[in-house]
């Protein structure tokens, strides 16, 4: 696996908890309030968060992406996303009646600006968006909080939009009768 931009120079050692750590630092700086933001990390797992700045996001319902990936729950599916996604992070996020579950990708915020994709919905610019905290990446205590299926690994390390639209790509075109899991 080759390196990728933001990754630590040879030599240097970083733990996944202070990449977690300078990542949630990264994305706090999306919080209307960074001390609140961090209160309900602790208190609660997930905070509200204003794309558009740091970073866009882009909703996909979870039929989509489990017919692109032959999976059929965030757990399966997380391996594979990862990889289709080269580790941009993705979080889950349960509808309560279950019925619009959906998996949240982070992109650039230039590219989430441009985002035009049928199938899948660009968060709205500085409108507030919930977003699990960087070691939340479980269902944990309350099922119904979005949890990371993909979690974030550092500041600024999201996912590539070209491979973001072509996973929706390949689950609309599963969906409408081709092949599961499809993506290559």
């Amino acid at each position: 696996m080759s390196a990728r931009k933001g990754d630590a120079p040879p030599g240097a050692i970083t733990t996944r908890t202070e990449r977690q750590a300078a990542a949630g630092h990264w994305l706090l700086a999306a919080s209307p309030l960074i001390s609140r933001g961090l209160a309900d990390w602790k208190d609660k797992g997930v905070t509200r968060l204003r794309p558009g700045i740091m970073f866009g996001a882009v909703s996909i319902p979870a039929a989509l992406i489990h017919a692109a990936l032959a999976s059929t729950s965030p757990k399966e599916s997380a391996a594979p996303l990862a990889e289709v996604l080269n580790g941009g992070p993705v979080f889950y996020e349960p509808d309560p009646g279950g019925e619009e579950d959906a998996y949240t990708a982070l992109l650039h915020a230039t590219a989430g600006a441009k985002w035009d994709r049928p199938d899948s919905v660009v968060h709205p610019y500085r409108a507030l968006l919930q977003v699990p905290a960087p070691y939340r990446c479980g269902p944990g205590d309350d099922p119904s909080l979005p949890w990371w299926v993909v979690p974030i690994d550092g500041p600024g390390l999201v996912c590539p939009p070209d491979r973001l639209a072509a996973l929706v790509a390949c689950g609309r075109e599963a969906l409408d009768g081709g092949v599961a899991g499809g993506y290559e």
